[in-house]
Formats: structure tokens, sequence, C-alpha cells
């Protein structure tokens, strides 16, 4: 064979060869998988920053800390796929004592729903229990909607990527919230074979007043979301996820008859790890 033509064949191998090997890359689909009895335990932590202004000026700054215990149960599963799943969430957090304010007590605030979830991670119905106020539920209710992914019905490898639209509906008009999703890589966590997955989102959340609120506090939180996500693609459930959110809001109440407008600036980084797996 001539050196030229030679030279042409190896290089048409590695090309073809290196063609081969992206064709082949390793792909996995993105699915929670529903065991009945199914119970999960993740551990969250998290810190924030707030600030409130009014005009030019800052009338309040504070920093806390919260510790919380996620537990989520998959009570039935479905013939459609989807599961019946509850969840309890019991938050940890220090303020001031009633009696003392020099005191700290620790206080814990406990949240039980549940929820009709999809293997691709849509929420079909939610529903809370005990006595959360309607504003708090629209609020959690909108975050879920916007912040949480819904994975594609292809199977993914690194650099793939698709981003969630939200049409936002406010008393002013209408607004869309997108959030994009990029695999990144394919690594070993806690024990896991892990998905990892970026998210980079602009999510819009109204406030909507509360009935038994007498300030009748109304607004609009703009939040910018950054974080990663390990998803255990085998086994079908988050290991671990790390998120930085910035807020912007605005805010409206009522004083003496009079609405004053403020704002909020809120800084959240959150850690959330899994801590149990048993099947009861």
């Amino acid at each position: 064979m001539p050196k030229k033509l030679t030279a042409c064949f190896i290089v048409a191998v590695v090309i073809l060869g290196g063609l081969g090997c992206t064709r082949g890359d390793k792909q996995v689909l993105l699915r929670y998988k529903f065991i009945p009895g199914l119970k999960l335990t993740w551990h969250q932590s998290s810190k924030r920053d707030v600030k409130k202004m009014v005009g030019d000026s800052t009338v309040f700054s504070a920093s806390s800390k919260l510790d919380a215990t996620i537990v989520q149960k998959v009570e039935e599963v479905y013939n459609d796929g989807s599961a019946l799943i509850t969840e309890i969430d019991t938050w940890r957090y220090e303020k001031p004592s009633k009696d003392d304010s020099m005191i700290v007590d620790t206080v814990e605030d406990v949240r039980t729903l549940s929820m009709k979830l999809r293997p691709n991670g849509k929420i079909e119905d939610l529903q809370f229990h005990g006595e959360e106020s309607q504003a708090k539920i629209s609020y959690i209710k909108n975050y879920y909607e916007q912040g949480l992914p819904v994975f594609p019905t292809e199977e993914v490898s690194p650099g793939y990527s698709w981003t969630q639209t939200t049409k936002v509906i406010l008393p002013d008009g209408n607004m869309e919230a997108s959030t994009t999703y990029k695999v990144k890589a394919f690594v070993r966590e806690n024990g896991y074979d892990c998905a990892v997955v970026e998210c980079n989102g602009n999510l819009i959340i109204p406030l909507t007043p509360d009935p038994q609120d007498t300030l009748m506090v109304s607004g609009i939180d703009r939040i910018q979301t950054t974080g990663k996500l390990y998803f255990a693609y085998k086994e079908g459930f988050v290991v671990l996820q790390r998120d930085h959110w910035i807020i912007d809001g605005d805010r409206e109440k009522l004083v003496n008859g009079k609405k004053e407008q403020y704002k909020i600036a809120v800084v959240v980084d959150v850690d959330f790890s899994l801590q149990d797996k048993v099947i009861e």
C-alpha cells in the first residue's frame, strides 16, 4: 500500500475508532424507582443571610443556621408507575427564649405532606397535613413546580442538557421561569454509582396574602439557583444535593391601614445528604 494511502487509512481508523468510542459512551436512564415500604432519610443543613431594606436603608440583617431531617416513605405504587409518598420534615433551629432573651432555645417544627410522584420526578399531586398557612402551601407548591427536575425520556450521558420552563401567573401579567440541567459526570458517591446533574435556574415565586395575617404581606421572590444533584441511577434516588440560592424579594405589607413597601435580600446555601435506606 502506498505511503500516502497508508497514512490516510491510519488516520481514518483513528477517526472512526474515536467516533465509535463516542457512540459507545455510557448512557443511563434517570428514573426514581419505587418499592413499597422503601424509607429514605436525609439530613439537610442550611445557612442563610437575610437583609431587609426600606428605600436605601438596611433596617434588618441576620444570619442563621437550620438543620432538618427529611424522611420519605413509599406507601403505594400504582399501575401507571407513579407512587404515593409520605414525607415528614423535622426542622431544628435556635431562637431567643420567650422568658429570657439572653437564653437561646432549640426549637423543633414538623411538617407532614404526601405526594403522588411519577418516576421521571413530576409531582402530580401534593397535599399538606396539619395547620400550614395557605400562603406557605402556595409558596412551596410553586417552588416544587419550578425548581424540581423532571428527567428526560431518553438515556443521558455527560454533556446532555435540558431546560424546564414554567409559566408563572402574576397579578400584573404572566412571566416564565426556567431552569437548565446538565449531566456533568458519572461518579461514585457514598457507595452509589451516581449521575452528577448541575442546575442553573431563575425561579419566580409569588407571595399570596394570608387571610390570618393582619399585615397581609404580599410580593414576589426572584430566585437565582445553582447547584449539583448526585442521583443514584441504579437504585433511583438522590444521594447528595448542594444548592446555592440568591433571593431578591419585593414585599408589601399593611400597617395602620397604609401599604408599606420593602425589599429583602437572602443568600442561602443548602446541603442535602442521604443518611439511611430501609424497606419496612
